[in-house]
């Protein structure tokens, strides 16, 4: 969204862009392997800033209308948030954190 608005883009393309960059990134996990945040969170966030570019880019080339709302994402991102077990918040309980990162 940031991006979009250096860019010049409308109030609309912004917000486009700023629901792009959360609505794709619902339900994601947080499960660090070995309790190190690496993976995958800092390789996530690699990506992530990749996507948001695209994101930027995307909206621009729109007239910014959109069918989900930016406010209707965070919403959603909150109830997605709350119904996640707990195994998956960054808590080394569950997911890519049980596996040996040793194991070939």
């Amino acid at each position: 969204a940031a991006v979009c608005q250096l860019l010049g883009g409308t109030i609309h393309q912004i917000e486009y862009a700023a629901e792009m960059g959360l609505e794709h990134h619902l339900g994601l996990t947080c499960d660090p392997m070995m309790g190190l945040v690496q993976i995958p969170c800092i390789e996530r966030n690699a990506m992530a800033s990749m996507r948001a570019l695209d994101h930027a880019v995307f909206s621009m080339m729109s007239d910014g209308r959109h069918k989900v709302s930016f406010d209707s994402v965070v919403d959603v991102m909150m109830e997605t948030g709350q119904a996640l077990p707990s195994l998956y918040r960054e808590t080394s309980k569950g997911g890519l954190a049980l596996l040996d990162r040793n194991q070939n």
